[in-house]
């Protein structure tokens, strides 16, 4: 018997129904989906809130006291490394031009002489004797190593003695009435003959060989630099090396280093 119009078969609720099934099933993980990417999706930026016209204005950083001229070479000075000669390297290349003249047959410092020495080298320097041979700073002393910070003082004005201290705990004291000078025994506290130039002070002293070493100690123009100036020279007042030395003044009292 035939079947009524508008009446579905058997098959025909079985396909639907299957249809119906994908549909929710598609359905079902595009929600999960969905809820994964907004968990894993980072927040959005947060509005701040608007400023507060009547909160307090922060206090502007304390402003670091600036160092006021000095009238002289006394006080702490910190070295400025970038301002200061290199000394290693100038007396290096001094040297290397004294060897190939020595194979040139000239004869260098004070004549030909196999291993002879620098001026100054083997004397005490500010960093006391130092052994021969090796790096040059084993026996340049401060001329290759300057101090990274001392101080200059005197016990009073006019002071003879004006006393070198730095943070090496090494002490140099620098006469400028032309005292007679015993040998230094410590090399960590040696005693200097100086003398004043106008507002500078001059060492005068004597290397190894026969060699001459003079530092100078001078204030820059304006106030704010303590220049050293290291020359050096052969017994005869040859092949002369200059080394500068840049320190900047300090507002450190600096107590730690004892006069006596």
């Amino acid at each position: 018997m035939p079947l009524r119009a508008g009446l579905r078969t058997e098959a025909e609720e079985s396909k639907i129904m299957k249809q119906m099934n994908r549909i929710l099933i598609l359905s079902g993980a595009c929600l999960i989906a969905c809820g994964l990417l907004c968990a894993q999706a980072p927040p959005g930026p947060l509005t701040p809130p608007p400023p507060d016209p009547n909160a307090p204005v922060a206090p502007p950083p304390p402003k670091k006291p600036e160092v006021q001229p000095r009238k002289n070479i006394l006080g702490v000075w910190v070295f400025n490394k970038d301002e200061s000669d290199d000394g290693r390297a100038k007396l290096k290349q001094s040297r290397e031009a004294d060897n190939a003249n020595r194979g040139n047959g000239n004869g260098g410092y004070g004549g030909p002489r196999m291993g002879g020495g620098w001026p100054g080298m083997g004397g005490g320097g500010y960093g006391g004797p130092r052994p021969q041979g090796g790096d040059i700073s084993d026996s340049m002393g401060d001329i290759v190593n300057p101090p990274r910070e001392m101080k200059l003082s005197q016990k009073f004005d006019n002071d003879p003695e004006v006393l070198l201290s730095d943070d090496r705990e090494h002490r140099t004291s620098f006469y400028t009435d032309g005292r007679k000078l015993d040998k230094d025994k410590d090399p960590d506290n040696l005693h200097v003959t100086a003398h004043w130039d106008e507002k500078k002070l001059v060492t005068d002293e004597k290397g190894a060989h026969g060699g001459k070493v003079s530092r100078t100690y001078e204030l820059s123009s304006d106030g704010k630099q303590l220049i050293e100036t290291v020359h050096l020279t052969d017994s005869k007042g040859n092949h002369p090396v200059i080394v500068q030395y840049v320190y900047d003044a300090s507002n450190d009292s600096g107590d730690r280093y004892s006069v006596h």
